[in-house]
């Protein structure tokens, strides 16, 4: 490509279109601002700020993967505690066959001491959740905030090239039509 580029960047800079009736070869003129245009969206800077995007859709997937993850784990959690919840009435139920007597007095603390477990269960897992979530989402927003952050300094850094390259284009574009000036009063004289 940078073959192409330095090959393109000779018509960039070429001095002289044929003369027509009324100034220059029109289509000589598109022909060439065309070339111009391809070499420059080849440039680095196009280049970069592929590269950019690419980088932002990377950072955004790994924030997505971690709130899947973390989803995931509270499902867990959550199956963790019905199996815990089941395995506590399964416990009430063997209590209740051993004797009439102790029946009542066992299915009342299962029962109770299965939701306490389950409410216990569900308050880590709604802690769990809780703390995953902010987790998840400190961690997007410091992604965010450093790929605004990389984003602003090579954005910065492209328009300081583009203002760069555009000054010493227009210097050139100056010193061309100062020439070519000095060219019409040469032949007008």
């Amino acid at each position: 490509m940078a073959a192409s580029g330095q090959s393109r960047s000779v018509f960039v800079v070429q001095r002289s279109f044929s003369r027509v009736r009324r100034g220059y070869d029109p289509d000589e003129v598109d022909r060439h601002l065309q070339l111009v245009s391809e070499w420059f969206t080849g440039s680095r800077m196009g280049e970069a700020a592929r590269e950019l995007e690419e980088k932002l859709a990377a950072r955004e997937q790994a924030a997505a993967a971690a709130a899947e993850s973390a989803r995931r784990t509270l499902e867990g959690a959550r199956i963790e505690a019905e199996a815990t919840l089941e395995g506590a009435r399964l416990r009430a139920a063997a209590d209740v066959e051993a004797t009439a007597k102790a029946r009542e007095e066992a299915v009342v603390a299962a029962r109770a001491a299965a939701e306490e477990e389950l409410a216990r269960l569900r308050a880590h897992a709604d802690e769990e959740l809780r703390a995953r979530r902010a987790q998840a989402g400190e961690e997007l927003r410091l992604l965010r905030e450093q790929a605004a952050e990389q984003l602003a300094g090579e954005r910065a850094q492209a328009e300081r090239e583009l203002r760069a390259y555009v000054e010493r284009r227009q210097r050139e574009a100056d010193r061309l039509v100062d020439a070519a000036r000095r060219g019409r009063r040469a032949a007008d004289d």
